[in-house]
């Protein structure tokens, strides 16, 4: 195994110099760094990850927890996280928590136990009091993603759902939809409960209120757009307007629809929310809510670098904005149509 030692003896400098190259740290002429590079390129050397992190009390890992990293939504929320930590010189380790609060524990205990210099965290049900208090006593800052309360963050940020869903709805109204369905995701998530005081608003700026549309609840998922719409078309319930929760959600209603032989938009109008990559392939191209998923895990990782540079009692926060994406899944309501 290549040593420090043997890149030192090649180049021709010291130990401490090889040292304030590998770690990039202090100063070293250009014609020594050059050598260096040169040593350890030949060599095949490769630094000792762990005692790096002995001797500057740093492992240089940033943990994440997720709902569930094997969905494109999450997995591109780690692919923003990856963008700002990479630069920064930090290894990503990632878990999933499956939306259960032993799952999410187990998660967050291992990264506490790889000590982790830091943990992103998006978590759906509240931490449990003995894993507050490891991760309180390991003294690793947290940063949170999302508007479920989370009482280690020292950061958080915030995607602004409500906006978002107020811009949506407010768009079927002003289409003149009133028989509007709304698909709801998961009641007790703080995404859901954001999405539906941001619908309340919008509905009430047109002298409405929840109860003039019908709200169905279930969960972020495909099969439950699917199976809901079918439910409804069964039940006989006049409808011109489905806002699914989700973009997932929005293609299992699209099918549903299709197989009842009813058009989008010229039946029933269709919007989603999140502007997924399948969002714009569907047909017709649905029309939804985009939020930046990316950007909601590069901005969680940037407010947790400088808690790692820049240790502060007042907790840092962001808001991540959506907005709207008109495309050609919904239009005015038949009558309205024929009417003009």
């Amino acid at each position: 195994m290549v040593t420090i030692t043997d890149v030192s003896k090649r180049a021709g400098v010291s130990r401490s110099t090889v040292s304030r190259v590998v770690a990039g740290n202090g100063y070293v002429s250009e014609d020594k760094r050059k050598a260096i590079e040169a040593a350890i390129a030949e060599l095949g050397y490769r630094p000792n990850t762990l005692a790096q992190a002995l001797r500057s009390n740093r492992s240089n890992l940033i943990g994440a927890v997720m709902v569930d990293i094997g969905t494109p939504y999450f997995a591109n929320m780690i692919y923003g996280v990856q963008r700002a930590t990479r630069p920064a010189g930090k290894s990503l380790i990632v878990s999933s928590g499956y939306a259960d609060q032993d799952e999410e524990a187990r998660a967050v205990i291992e990264l506490v136990d790889r000590s982790c210099d830091g943990i992103v965290l998006y978590l759906e049900r509240p931490m449990r009091e003995n894993v507050v208090e490891i991760v309180r006593k390991a003294r690793i800052p947290v940063v949170a993603i999302g508007h479920s309360p989370n009482p280690v963050a020292q950061g958080r940020v915030v995607l602004d759902n409500f906006e978002g869903a107020r811009a949506a709805m407010n768009y079927l109204l002003e289409q003149g939809h009133r028989k509007i369905v709304h698909l709801s995701g998961q009641v007790d998530f703080g995404d859901t409960v954001a999405r539906m005081r941001g619908m309340e608003t919008a509905l009430a700026e047109h002298g409405m209120t929840l109860d003039d549309i019908h709200v169905v609840n279930g969960i972020f998922h495909q099969d439950f757009g699917y199976s809901a719409t079918r439910d409804l078309i069964a039940s006989g319930r006049d409808f011109t307007a489905i806002f699914a929760g989700d973009d997932d959600m929005a293609a299992g209603v699209l099918l549903a629809l299709r197989e009842a032989g009813l058009r989008v938009p010229e039946d029933v109008s269709v919007m989603g929310f999140d502007d997924a990559f399948h969002a714009k392939h569907m047909w017709p191209p649905l029309t939804t809510v985009r939020q930046p998923v990316d950007t909601l895990g590069e901005v969680a990782a940037s407010l947790l670098l400088r808690l790692l540079g820049e240790p502060r009692v007042d907790p840092l926060q962001s808001i991540v904005e959506t907005n709207l994406v008109v495309r050609a899944s919904v239009c005015a309501p038949r009558l309205q149509r024929e009417v003009a």
